[in-house]
């Protein structure tokens, strides 16, 4: 059983597909969280939302008037799951009908599930390059390995950090304790890439190296100096 996070400040005007790619999934033994945060009590985006909850019991939508930021309302939400994994979707994401169905059958196997995604909206058809299969060992300084809106947690596991880039920081520290890992090959997840999207939010690159070195690695730009600064004569090494 899985409890469905979806923490919303911006991007109300796309619950509508969010939520229905939750209703269409195969796999059927969810609830679904919806948390607005940031906004007076009883807002107008709070009671768009509110609607929801007529269309299914599964269905709970928390007024968070008092907590500002996405990590904070995360970790309220979490204190109202009934379920022992969590799921995160994003409000302007949509899943693959058979997203949770398909990582129902490892989360008895890993402690963060996630999946392929493709980018739709300002930039559509791409494909990010993140590592595949079993990447508990996989080196998370290289690239941020977890699509958010794609990930499955254990929930005893969910705790968020106020900092931007709350997903990568919570898979660095799951990393560095030996947590288990896993990404499906296949795209279960469309990620919108639009002007409000945190993929444009400016400074990110400092965030996020700023991040690495918190947890005592080196940043995107001193991993390409070293590389840069190998001794050909080890280059020469490595190719016979």
């Amino acid at each position: 059983m899985i409890s469905i996070l979806i923490p919303i400040y911006n991007g109300i005007d796309f619950i509508c597909e969010s939520v229905a790619s939750v209703l269409r999934q195969t796999y059927g033994e969810w609830e679904l969280i919806i948390g607005i945060n940031g906004h007076p009590k009883e807002s107008s985006v709070y009671k768009i939302a509110k609607e929801y909850e007529k269309v299914t019991n599964k269905i709970r939508v928390l007024d968070l008037y008092e907590i500002k930021g996405k990590s904070n309302a995360l970790n309220e939400m979490i204190k109202h799951c009934s379920y022992n994994y969590v799921a995160l979707l994003d409000v302007d994401d949509i899943w693959h009908e058979q997203k949770l169905e398909l990582q129902a059958q490892m989360l008895n196997k890993f402690d963060v599930i996630g999946s392929n995604c493709v980018w739709f909206g300002d930039r559509p058809g791409i494909v990010p390059h993140i590592p595949v299969g079993d990447i508990s060992n996989y080196d998370f300084s290289i690239v941020n390995p977890i699509i958010n809106s794609s990930s499955v947690i254990r929930k005893e596991l969910c705790n968020w950090n106020e900092n931007g880039i709350e997903d990568y920081d919570l898979w660095l520290k799951l990393r560095h304790q030996n947590k288990k890992f896993f990404n499906f090959k296949e795209i279960l997840v469309k990620h919108r890439i639009h002007s409000a999207s945190a993929f444009n939010s400016k400074g990110n690159d400092n965030k996020v190296d700023n991040l690495l070195l918190s947890h005592g690695l080196k940043t995107r730009a001193d991993q390409i100096n070293t590389k840069i600064t190998t001794p050909p004569m080890n280059k020469m090494h490595l190719k016979n």
